[in-house]
């Protein structure tokens, strides 16, 4: 009897034994404790890290020369176009002075300004300051549209001064194609005033941004041969006698 107990106790020791180890191994497999694996971990992300800084470096670093060279290139374009700019001390003598400016390509295209108007200005930047300027011309009983092609072409593209056409309007009186033509035309140009402050600035309107589309006339005897830019709102009447 006493060897059977003996027996007893001893494969309950074995047993006890057993699930002893089994629950050290299930606890150490739950907690998979190693310092050294977390340790080795972070030293790899933060070398990545710095990896990927210093690739970033070295690529603008790379640019520095691309960003200088193009920076001067800037410069120089608005310098050249700064002397193509009205120069002025005030808004209103701006204005006067591309009235100036359009009345003298039209005595130059063979054609006579019925009638002149400032329209208002729009400051677009203030160190330099710029502002842009309008005038609104009327032009009656035009004899030849040709005229009116080389005034237009004089006014956009070979003048010292830079002047858009913004709006053209022409009506005709039904007569003939070639006579009895009247235009209205707004106009206008970049102006650079003396310092000053200038108040409130505006934004660059989008037809100044973009330089114009060449302008192609067809004078094949009527007004409806005339073609403006895309860029341009027109209309042509034409009165009934």
């Amino acid at each position: 009897m006493r060897q059977q107990l003996n027996k007893l106790n001893n494969r309950t020791l074995i047993f006890s034994s057993i699930a002893v180890v089994l629950l050290i191994v299930i606890i150490c497999d739950r907690l998979s404790f190693n310092p050294f694996n977390n340790t080795s971990g972070n030293l790899n992300d933060e070398l990545a890290l710095k990896k990927k800084l210093f690739t970033k470096y070295n690529a603008v670093i790379s640019r520095k020369d691309a960003y200088e060279a193009q920076l001067i290139k800037l410069k120089d374009t608005y310098n050249s176009y700064e002397k193509k700019f009205i120069q002025s001390k005030t808004g209103d003598l701006a204005q006067a002075e591309l009235q100036d400016i359009v009345k003298s390509a039209a005595r130059k295209s063979g054609l006579i300004i019925s009638r002149s108007s400032a329209q208002k200005v729009e400051i677009i930047h203030d160190k330099p300051n710029l502002m842009l300027v309008y005038a609104s011309v009327e032009i009656n009983d035009i004899d030849k549209i040709k005229k009116l092609q080389k005034f237009l072409y004089n006014i956009e593209y070979d003048g010292e001064t830079f002047v858009f056409v913004d709006d053209l309007k022409i009506e005709s009186t039904g007569y003939t194609t070639t006579k009895g033509v009247s235009a209205i035309i707004k106009l206008s140009a970049i102006a650079k005033i003396e310092a000053k402050a200038l108040g409130k600035k505006v934004g660059l309107q989008s037809t100044i941004g973009n330089y114009r589309r060449a302008i192609v006339f067809v004078d094949a005897g009527n007004l409806d041969s005339i073609r403006m830019p895309v860029s341009q709102k027109f209309w042509f009447a034409r009165d009934r006698v």
